[in-house]
């Protein structure tokens, strides 16, 4: 078996470094790890491509690969498994593991996931250990801006998990999904394709389940800082009415329309009378978006 891990950085050498050491401490060695830079600033980059030297000593496949433009969630990682299924790059893998650069994994975490994946196929998720909780898949729910996390464990049977997808910091593709579905939706940029994704597999009638009892340890991201609240809202909200248009049921697909006008006329009202004015024009210019079909990076 073999196995890619990928992940993104942006911005977050000092994370993505820590992630990479704990790779390096792993009992089991036999495996790529993929670093895809989208576009940090060249002081980040530096850092990242200067102190990772020492740590890919210590691990035997190793790629880093710069981005020229930020490609988003999507778009990065979507070069890392081509790159990871690619055999004259030096891949061929047979699983690819998109894993955030905010995660750190315990010393037999790969061992223990290997033994794992003989017994699994299609699309795998693994529960995020974020302290005083741990997030095990996602809720698709529908005509929502924002996609929730169980916090409890779930039946692992696949008629209980058609409501929920695997959470794309922590989520195994084996190739054979990619040559059925293809890759993932890069009209996102960021949020919403994980959910799309395992849809998507479902349709196929490939299998999305979890595994339980192996874990990642994730630090809460610290993308809202960075983009700021009212672009997060406006991702959220032009992908929210993307993702229900494209996968929810014609009942759905209909009722997007009317949605997104009470999101007009409530956002409308919150500007003329100046509450919270910033994040409601960001939510305007969201559902334009939509209209426009303008998606991708903002």
């Amino acid at each position: 078996m073999k196995l890619s891990i990928i992940t993104i950085n942006y911005n977050g050498a000092e994370r993505t470094i820590k992630l990479l050491k704990s790779l390096a401490e792993q009992t089991d060695k036999d495996f790529q790890t993929i670093v895809i830079d989208n576009a940090s600033e060249e002081t980040d980059y530096f850092n990242l491509e200067s102190i990772t030297k020492g740590i890919f000593a210590k691990m035997p496949f190793v790629m880093l690969i710069r981005n020229e433009k930020n490609l988003g969630f999507s778009g990065g990682n979507n070069i890392g498994i081509k790159k990871a299924l690619d055999p004259p790059a030096g891949g061929g893998a047979d699983w690819a593991l998109l894993l955030n650069n905010d995660t750190l994994v315990e010393p037999g975490f790969i061992a223990s996931l290997k033994a794992k994946l003989s017994q699994s196929s299609g699309i795998v998720g693994i529960p995020l250990n974020e302290g005083d909780h741990t997030a095990y898949c996602g809720k698709i729910e529908w005509l929502k801006p924002t996609l929730e996390h169980v916090y409890k464990p779930v039946s692992l049977r696949a008629d209980k998990l058609k409501d929920y997808y695997a959470i794309g910091g922590g989520m195994l593709i084996h190739r054979n999904v990619l040559g059925k579905i293809g890759f993932l939706d890069e009209k996102y940029f960021l949020y919403f394709e994980d959910a799309d994704f395992s849809i998507r597999a479902r349709k196929a009638d490939i299998p999305v389940s979890i595994i339980p009892d192996v874990m990642i340890h994730h630090n809460v991201s610290s993308t809202t800082k960075k983009l700021g609240s009212s672009l997060l809202l406006r991702y959220h909200y032009r992908n929210a009415l993307y993702f229900n248009f494209k996968n929810g049921p014609w009942f759905i697909k209909l009722a997007v329309w009317p949605w997104s006008w009470i999101i007009v006329l409530k956002q409308t009202f919150k500007v003329m009378i100046y509450h919270n004015r910033e994040q409601s024009v960001a939510i305007l210019k969201s559902v334009l978006d939509f209209y426009l079909n303008k998606m991708g990076g903002i």
